[in-house]
């Protein structure tokens, strides 16, 4: 089936930007999609690029279209920069941020729910639910504030109190009427009463966006996590849901500590080739309906050339290997082939292999500010492979990696960190953030006369002092001119 090329459009990488073009009518419901609906789980957890924040608004729009309350939190509501600047530090008083966090969280996100209820169902505030509308009334300078003004608000409020020196009654008085949201726990009941009539979702997304690393930051998350927690028993119609990266989820002690209590409320985002296809498809199709009757590899084929002659490899198979399986990474480097089509019927050979030069520096510059605050200058220490084979025995890799850490090659600006490693750690390292993918027999899952090389978005379980044979990600391959 011939379509026009020049008519594709795959839509935009951004969630936000998408919903209003075509994301409701072509989004992929994946399994984790699926599983997340239709569980109790609220904690929706991947990496960059994996799909996050498309589920969240595809949520969104569903839910308002059945009618029901829906509260967005996005980026923009955000600021790190503003927790620090304003608040004191953990150690200059001791007065407990990660429940301090909690509270303030649970407060903002009361706060936000009974201004949606004013404002949009204001018939059920009748008779004893009215103390709400009241309360909304009563507190119209909270409803004047950005979320993030009302969150620091109620922090200072708390710091100003626990840090007093003077021992009172008063003192103690105040502050269990803030820990215990005593102005809030009063509506509690109306708000059940509002809820057995009302079904209401809050989302709050990309809580990695202008992530600092500091300090509060950290509590900044692991108390809302606790926050979302307490507020999900209120009422079965009203769920908190709370996506974040999973470098982040991973790598929060003060989440950490709390891993086994919310381990139950979280899904993990992953994708597999077939998913991502799929995903394709459902854009190819909306792009040109007359595909709609095709299946899935016969819509790649209407636009992609089936086979790469050169790589002796299909081209679904051989884009979706420049990826780690993210939704993102696949639009983006499908785009840009698109952008380098010639005009022929398809999008032929040559216009991935431009494609391919491009997305590779992307994917290389984008790992590494994925990675930027834990590891700063990842950069520099892919650096070191430009120019060698992308394939590694293991005696080599672990040879070239001492030599790393050890100083006898140079990391440059990435010596800070690296030269407090063990070379095993810096394998591992390059293993979890897909940098590096492992060589896994036949036996254990290879195809059949066909090595294979897995990454650990794909397997995570695996003892990396067992495997014999490494390669660099064919991602990476083409931006640091890897042989082989």
């Amino acid at each position: 089936m011939l379509v026009d090329i020049q008519k594709l459009n795959l839509g935009s990488d951004s969630a936000e930007r998408d919903i209003t073009v075509g994301l409701s009518e072509y989004f992929y419901q994946n399994s984790t999609y699926q599983r997340f609906l239709n569980s109790k789980k609220t904690i929706l957890v991947g990496n960059r690029g994996a799909g996050k924040s498309a589920i969240f608004k595809y949520i969104a729009s569903t839910e308002v279209k059945k009618g029901n309350l829906v509260l967005e939190l996005s980026p923009e509501e955000y600021s790190y920069e503003l927790l620090t600047q304003y608040l004191k530090r953990e150690n200059e008083g001791s007065w407990g941020k990660q429940s301090s966090y909690s509270v303030a969280w649970q407060y903002l996100i009361y706060n936000l729910i009974f201004n949606k209820i004013v404002e949009s169902k204001r018939g059920l505030l009748l008779g004893s639910q009215r103390d709400i509308y009241n309360y909304v009334n009563a507190n119209s300078d909270v409803k004047g504030l950005s979320p993030i003004s009302v969150l620091v608000s109620y922090l200072k409020q708390l710091e100003t109190v626990k840090l007093d020196s003077h021992e009172s009654l008063v003192k103690s008085r105040n502050l269990q009427s803030l820990y215990s949201l005593e102005e809030i726990k009063n509506l509690i009941p109306s708000l059940r009463k509002v809820l057995d009539k009302v079904r209401m979702k809050v989302l709050i997304d990309e809580l990695d966006k202008g992530w600092d690393d500091s300090e509060d930051s950290k509590y900044f998350i692991a108390g809302l996590f606790q926050a979302t927690q307490k507020i999900n028993l209120i009422s079965p119609n009203l769920r908190v849901y709370v996506s974040i990266r999973q470098e982040l989820f991973d790598n929060i002690p003060q989440i950490y500590d709390d891993a086994q209590k919310i381990r139950e409320d979280v899904e993990v985002i992953r994708w597999g080739k077939n998913e991502l296809l799929e995903l394709i498809g459902l854009r190819i199709a909306h792009s040109f309906p007359e595909t709609a009757r095709l299946d899935t590899l016969n819509r790649w084929k209407s636009v992609f050339t089936a086979r790469l002659d050169s790589k002796f490899e299909d081209s679904a198979d051989y884009i979706i290997s420049r990826t780690q399986l993210r939704p993102r990474e696949l639009l983006q480097l499908c785009k840009l082939c698109a952008e380098y089509h010639s005009g022929g019927k398809k999008i032929d050979e040559d216009a991935i292999m431009a494609a391919e030069e491009i997305y590779s520096e992307q994917k290389t510059k984008d790992l590494a500010s994925e990675y930027r605050f834990q590891y700063p200058h990842l950069l520099d220490v892919f650096e070191v492979f430009r120019g060698q084979n992308c394939h590694f025995e293991k005696n080599d890799l672990d040879y070239l990696l001492l030599a790393m850490v050890c100083g006898e090659v140079h990391v440059d600006r990435a010596t800070e960190w690296i030269g407090g490693m063990d070379y095993l750690e810096l394998k591992q390292l390059l293993w979890q953030i897909g940098f590096l993918k492992a060589w896994i027999p036949k036996a254990a899952g290879g195809s059949a006369g066909k090595e294979t090389y897995l990454g650990h978005y794909e397997l995570p379980t695996v003892n990396l002092e067992n495997i014999e044979k490494f390669r660099v990600h064919p991602a990476f391959a083409t931006f640091l001119s890897l042989k082989g």
